[in-house]
Order: C-alpha cells, then sequence, then structure tokens
C-alpha cells in the first residue's frame, strides 16, 4: 500500500539513487532538518517519502508559494520509475496539500522532462506560462486547482 511519511534524519541515505545523491552531505542534512522544521526560506516546506509496503520509492516535495499556492515537486527513485509511483504519489501529495487548505497547486517541469510533463498532464495540470529557470533552462509552470 503507497503512503506518504514525513523525511527524518534516517532517510538521508534513502536520496540516493535520485537527484539529491549529487548534493553535498551537509546540503542533504539542512534539507532534510527544514523538512522536519517544515520551513524553507520562511515559507511552508516539507519532504514526504513515498513508502509502498515500507519501501521507500521517492519523495514528494511541497514547498508554499504563497498563502493559497502550494508547489509540488515528485522525485521517484530510477529504479522505481515508470511503475506508477509518481502518479499515485503525486495524487496522495496533492490530496494532502488541499487538506492543509492550498487551493492552487503548481510545478516547474523542464521542457526536456517529457516524462514530468505527461505526468502533469494525466494529473490534470495545465500550462500556466513558460519561462526560463534561475539556471536558464527553459521550464513550463503547471498549474492545476485543488478545490471545486
Amino acid at each position: 500500500m503507497l503512503c506518504l511519511t514525513p523525511i527524518s534524519s534516517g532517510s538521508i541515505s534513502e536520496l540516493e539513487d535520485t537527484s539529491y545523491a549529487q548534493m553535498s552531505d551537509p546540503d542533504k542534512r539542512r534539507m532534510v532538518r527544514e523538512s522536519m522544521d517544515k520551513t524553507h526560506d520562511g515559507a511552508y516546506f516539507e519532504m514526504l517519502a513515498v513508502s509502498d509496503s515500507g519501501t521507500i520509492v521517492g519523495f514528494m516535495n511541497l514547498y508554499a508559494r504563497s498563502e493559497r499556492t502550494i508547489s509540488v515537486g515528485p522525485e521517484i527513485k530510477r529504479r522505481f520509475r515508470r511503475q506508477g509511483y509518481g502518479f499515485s504519489g503525486e495524487m496522495l501529495a496533492l490530496d494532502y496539500a488541499r487538506e492543509m487548505g492550498y487551493a492552487v497547486a503548481a510545478a516547474d517541469v523542464r521542457e526536456e522532462n517529457a516524462a514530468s510533463i505527461a505526468l502533469h498532464e494525466k494529473l490534470g495540470f495545465e500550462v500556466g506560462t513558460r519561462c526560463l529557470s534561475k539556471n536558464g533552462n527553459p521550464v513550463r509552470v503547471y498549474i492545476k486547482a485543488l478545490t471545486e
């Protein structure tokens, strides 16, 4: 059964096999600590482990862009990709965000990330705008209403 649980300091080793593996150990510890404190740069931030029957298959990051808008970012471990974990995990994360009172979800997706584009479109996100990331990469900013 798939579930989301808050990340803990014991979960740092689980960041391997994800894009977080390239981060320094102090940066990984800082990210986990900020998640446990539920704040990053003065805004709500939480990193949730996506687990299937006790095995962590990836993570969902939630970051408040405003009082009513939450950014949702999936990170599924490479060996668990293309098995539906991104879709199911993000559905759970969107439900969680809705329960917390967020009305809109947003996701920044790099133009070359076809899998993430397909995922967000399957989840009912729409392209709100296209822009360049802080690194100069073209991204699509996807949005989705969480309330009816």
